[in-house]
């Protein structure tokens, strides 16, 4: 929408069909409704699987599809669902995209490529912690105390990598809240010793 509100024609590639939705993941997953269940599982797969199975992938909220849609229409947006993109490669003076039905498009601006994996192994700032303090990692994302810290180190944890102690919005504004609620009482109180998960 700011690009075309810039003068641009766009493309907005997806790798499925766009889904509306007003939350990233269900509200009952903001308090008790479903973290107690998710907080009372103790095996870190099926708590990784609930982390899936809540999110099911990226959304748009009504408002902006509305918006989208609207560009559609008057011919400034092209909708390419279901692209998943072989390559992208500058040819001099624009990108050649590539997808894997075969499709091919050219631009001259990639504006904005999405779609993250959050997995510990292919963060480099935490491969000296993962060689000095071994902790389990489930799925790409680390088992962490309590109170959000890597295992054996003052090292803590939020965002999307504290997914298996925080639940599916750990990597939104509301996760950014509770994961807080959970690190400020063990930098606060000399009285919380570093510990094990459990």
């Amino acid at each position: 929408v700011g690009a075309i509100a810039r003068g641009a024609t766009v493309s907005l590639m997806s790798r499925r069909m766009l889904k509306e939705k007003l939350f990233d993941a269900e509200p009952g997953w903001l308090g008790p409704k479903y973290l107690k269940g998710f907080e009372a599982e103790s095996d870190w797969e099926k708590r990784r699987q609930m982390i899936l199975s809540a999110r099911d992938g990226g959304s748009m909220t009504p408002a902006m599809l509305t918006q989208l849609r609207r560009a559609n229409h008057s011919g400034l947006l092209h909708f390419h669902e279901m692209c998943q993109v072989a390559s992208a490669r500058w040819q001099e003076t624009y990108w050649q995209i590539i997808c894997e039905d075969g499709m091919e498009l050219t631009c001259d601006r990639i504006w904005l490529a999405t779609g993250t994996r959050f997995d510990v192994h292919v963060e480099p700032l935490l491969a000296e912690v993962m060689g000095k303090y071994s902790s389990p990692i489930v799925g790409g994302l680390p088992v962490l105390d309590k109170h959000l810290r890597w295992l054996g180190c003052e090292l803590f944890v939020m965002g999307g990598l504290s997914a298996l102690r925080v639940g599916p919005t750990a990597r939104n504004l509301s996760g950014a809240r509770m994961a807080s609620d959970r690190i400020v009482p063990a930098l606060t109180k000399s009285t919380i010793a570093l510990s094990i998960a459990g």
